[in-house]
């Protein structure tokens, strides 16, 4: 795994380059369809037949992976499961190699936020559209542009190489967005390479770690009754005592950010944002139940025990009325290396096709390589506006994206 591996001869570089230009516009036809199939939690079966279909027709034997509900709560790094798993999966296709060379696992997820209604898009949100260079639509960027390219390298390397000696495996996830259970079963499963490629929108640029990221749903539960009646303080004003505190808590972990391999992309990495409220019936009614569901990111010096501890002691303190209970994430963060037989390779093959030096970077998000053994890093195009109105993704960077990774996959499995 310390060898150094060069890229593949020009000629072979160049027969995958047409294999990937050919595919075109079946890259943005299928970009587009995903985005058309409206994968949220819950209904990623959508997408994921379609992601079955592009790697059959490439001769990749294809398998499905359910996580184990069960098995996620028992580890403490896995997602709390939302919803049960009974007919919905991720997708696993493998092309063997001859035998005796690296394996590489290239993957993306099919899972998107939800469209807030209150968001006025200028298009279609699941329409898939195109228009000044973009293809528009939830989920465009983050990330079935990714996915899409990653299935059009995969189909390429396919057709210009029969003789590479690793396995190539291509997985399509469930739940990236909501606890992280799908990439977590397929590396339990065993599909994890000797390398891994994660397709988020990295911008064309080498990501190469995120932060750590846990929810939490404080809650106030109270008598209801009438306004006038309800004095000076009440369920409202204990919920955001509680949502204070948890802000407290974020001051703190960011006061030693500028220190963090994370300092290097924001003055702020590890946010907080209360990304739900939900209760009360009238104006004039004192709210039975008032709700707010926080996300907090954090570091490398914290694994997510810790973090709800400190989530846990802060609430209590500031509002003991409110309850807390963590849901979906308790994402450990993670890093990488951003130099190295694997990040090196993935370099040149970036050089080789854009004529251009690859810059390294760190997300102040969380992702699916945290669950990765093994070089891990995240390549993907150019994308803007993701979880907000008017998504899109940069169509020519699509095709820059899946000439680079199937360069860079066929020399690392040579």
């Amino acid at each position: 795994m310390n060898e150094p591996r060069p890229l593949a001869p020009r000629a072979r570089q160049e027969a995958l380059r047409a294999a990937v230009g050919r595919r075109r516009e079946q890259l943005i036809e299928l970009t587009a369809e995903l985005v058309r199939r409206r994968t949220v939690l819950g209904a990623e079966e959508l997408g994921q037949s379609l992601v079955a279909e592009q790697l059959t027709a490439s001769d990749f034997a294809v398998t499905r992976i359910e996580p184990d509900a069960s098995q996620a709560l028992a580890d403490p790094y896995a997602g709390y499961p939302a919803l049960p798993y009974a007919g919905r999966s991720s997708v696993v296709g493998k092309l063997p190699g001859t035998g005796g060379g690296r394996s590489l696992h290239l993957s993306g997820h099919v899972d998107v936020v939800p469209v807030d209604p209150a968001d006025d898009w200028t298009c279609d949100p699941w329409g898939g559209v195109v228009a000044d260079g973009r293809l528009w639509g939830r989920g465009a960027g983050d990330m079935k542009g990714g996915l899409a390219a990653y299935l059009v390298a995969a189909a390429a390397i396919a057709e210009v190489c029969d003789d590479l000696r690793g396995d190539l495996v291509v997985s399509s996830v469930i739940e990236e967005e909501c606890g992280g259970n799908g990439m977590w079963s397929v590396v339990n499963a065993g599909h994890n390479g000797d390398a891994t490629l994660i397709g988020e929108p990295s911008g064309l640029q080498m990501m190469h770690a995120g932060t750590g990221v846990v929810w939490a749903r404080l809650r106030v539960a109270g008598a209801s009754g009438h306004s006038a009646a309800a004095g000076r303080t009440g369920s409202f004003e204990e919920l955001a005592a509680a949502v204070a505190a948890v802000r407290d808590v974020e001051a703190e972990l960011n006061q030693a950010a500028a220190q963090s391999v994370f300092g290097s992309a924001s003055d702020w990495p590890f946010g907080m944002t209360v990304g739900q409220i939900e209760g009360g019936v009238w104006t004039s009614s004192v709210p039975a139940e008032l709700t707010a569901r926080v996300r907090l990111g954090f570091g490398l010096d914290h694994d997510p025990a810790t973090i709800q501890a400190k989530i846990r002691a802060a609430v209590c303190q500031a509002s003991p009325e409110t309850q807390v209970r963590f849901e979906a994430f308790r994402a450990r963060a993670w890093c990488g290396d951003a130099s190295g037989p694997f990040p090196d390779l993935l370099a040149a093959a970036h050089q080789s096709v854009l004529a251009r030096e690859l810059r390294p970077g760190v997300f102040t998000a969380t992702n699916d390589g945290r669950y990765v053994t093994g070089p891990c890093l995240c390549y993907g195009p150019i994308a803007g506006n993701y979880h907000g109105k008017d998504e899109w993704v940069d169509i020519e960077s699509l095709e820059q994206t899946a000439a680079v990774v199937a360069a860079a996959a066929a020399s690392w499995l040579a």
